[in-house]
């Protein structure tokens, strides 16, 4: 089969590329060479957010984030809910407030986009009303909404609607090499590799778009043409509580902005933002115990008793922002830019997507295909993205009433509704009680919910029932339902024993990165008792 559109990397923005193509009509191909939104998107403090201190040197940025936010919420309200954050104000400069103030004012007018509360400002009292732990020194503070976001799913809707306008997906399907005519100047599809089960074949396609995010140079090196980015890295630290409901933009010591932020029934806190020279796949493995003291250092500032939380977890990820020489990291833009290749470098059949925010992907996505199509020789075609519900969309349904008709307590209901929305009631439709026992209580996980993620959603390893079902994401990281799962998994994938161990024990190593730069006192006993669990 020839191809319209052969889309690398499934990706937030990869997945919304193949999503709008699918929708315009092209025939499209995606893959991914592990699960959807596996890598940068994954690893991104989980909101779509507007950027509000982009404000200060890359206005655009901020407000087609915002305006993107508002249309992903109205798209997949079962996959955001709002954030109210708290701005602390410290004693010092008296103008500072003012500024501040000020500033916030001029962001209140991108936030409406999204659905965002005007500002307020606080007095010290007001805000302990809403943070009782806030430092004794805190002077005020300011309000203003974000958004959280199953980042993940929504990758995964993306992709899953693609699929359902007839695109043909594969995650954990890796680009080896790419395809050229006799002339060697012109690209006509890729040869891929199932990482899997070893399978390669070829892929044709009249234009292959390189969404490959900090991969991207990589997959452009294969065509014999250089694309200018800079790696930015940025670590994570997962509490093992919800801390409050409440998000926190901090500082750290150095001045760089950072944000807590209340997810599920964990607490996220992050990002440094450091250039980064490695391989992306490996980024976890480089997180130091200084980059997480860090983390930790700028939530005690604002709540002082953060030094007594138990950190769960340290996790990385990559940005593939575009280059800038002599300019912060922390600074750099995060703009995007679509090249066509054949226009640059004489190498046709090809296009490359650089930068971009989470929150504008729908519009980074609508003006690749716009180029696509003008490369394709093809009409332009109105974008319906930002209007067509994704998967599962529906307005929250009232739990306790749900409750009447699918027997799991409402709470848990919500959990799952959260990462399903409309589609939760064929995942958990089933005449089997023990189908509905929970498999994960952190997450109210059950094998109904699993089956549908293998079924439905094609989870082919331990790591993608993690993205799309949330198992081993809680604050049990895995030691209560990771074996079940995996048991529960051999049973509808066909594994043996053997292949059974290795996944749960890669699982297990997966786990052990991410926690082994955050453990610290006590939590190193009770790794030594995990890892004593698990033999």
């Amino acid at each position: 089969m020839l191809y319209d559109l052969l889309v690398i990397g499934g990706g937030i923005n990869g997945a919304g590329i193949a999503r709008a193509a699918a929708l315009r009509g092209l025939s499209v191909a995606l893959f991914e060479r592990e699960d959807w939104g596996a890598g940068t998107t994954g690893h991104s403090t989980r909101m779509i957010h507007g950027g509000v201190r982009y404000l200060l040197y890359d206005v655009p940025t901020t407000a087609h984030s915002s305006e993107d936010a508002g249309r992903i919420r109205r798209t997949a309200p079962h996959l955001t809910w709002r954030i109210p954050f708290l701005w602390p104000l410290w004693p010092g400069n008296p103008f500072m407030p003012e500024l501040m103030d000020a500033f916030l004012g001029a962001y209140d007018t991108h936030a409406a986009h999204k659905g965002g509360i005007r500002h307020s400002r606080l007095t010290a009292a007001e805000a302990r009303l809403l943070e009782p732990g806030l430092a004794p020194d805190l002077a005020g503070a300011l309000t203003l909404d974000e958004w959280g976001c199953d980042v993940f799913r929504l990758a995964a809707a993306n992709a899953l609607d693609a699929h359902e306008h007839g695109a043909h997906i594969h995650a954990h399907t890796e680009v080896i090499e790419l395809l050229r005519t006799g002339s060697g100047r012109a690209i006509r599809g890729a040869r891929v590799r199932d990482l899997l089960d070893g399978r390669e074949w070829d892929v044709e396609a009249r234009l292959t778009v390189n969404a490959g995010g900090p991969w991207a140079d990589r997959v452009a090196s294969m065509a014999d043409v250089q694309v200018a980015m800079r790696p930015g890295k940025g670590v994570h630290v997962t509490f093992e509580r919800r801390i409050g409901n409440y998000g926190m933009i901090l500082e750290g010591k150095d001045g760089r902005t950072m944000f807590l932020v209340p997810h599920g029934a964990e607490t996220i806190v992050g990002t440094t933002d450091d250039d980064y020279y490695g391989d992306p796949a490996h980024v976890d493995l480089e997180i130091t115990s200084d980059e997480v003291a860090y983390v930790i250092e700028a939530t005690a500032r604002v709540i002082p008793q953060a030094r007594r939380w138990r950190p769960l977890r340290a996790w990385a990820g990559v940005r593939n922002t575009l280059f800038e020489w002599g300019v912060e990291a922390d600074d750099l833009s995060r703009r995007h830019e679509i090249l066509d290749h054949e226009a640059r470098d004489g190498v046709s059949g090809l296009s490359s997507i650089l930068g971009g925010m989470l929150a504008a992907f729908r519009q980074l996505a609508e003006e690749a295909l716009d180029v696509a199509l003008r490369m394709l020789g093809k009409p332009r075609v109105a974008c319906s993205t930002g209007r067509e519900p994704l998967p599962g969309a529906e307005p929250e349904p009232d739990f306790i009433q749900l409750a009447e008709t699918i027997p799991l307590p409402p709470a848990s209901l919500e959990r799952i509704w959260r990462r399903l929305g409309s589609r939760l009631r064929d995942a958990l439709h089933t005449t089997d009680p023990d189908d509905l026992a929970p498999v994960c209580r952190s997450e109210a996980d059950t094998a109904a919910e699993i089956r549908y993620a293998v079924q439905a959603a094609g989870c082919r390893t331990l790591d993608d029932l993690q993205r799309h079902a949330h198992v081993a994401a809680g604050s049990c990281d895995g030691s209560d339902c990771l074996a079940p799962a995996a048991l529960l998994m051999s049973e509808l994938l066909g594994w043996t024993p053997e292949h059974t161990r290795q996944e749960l024990e890669r699982a297990l190593d997966r786990l052990w990165i991410t926690r082994r730069p955050a453990l610290q006192g006590a939590t190193i006993a009770q790794e030594e008792l995990l890892r004593g669990l698990f033999g």
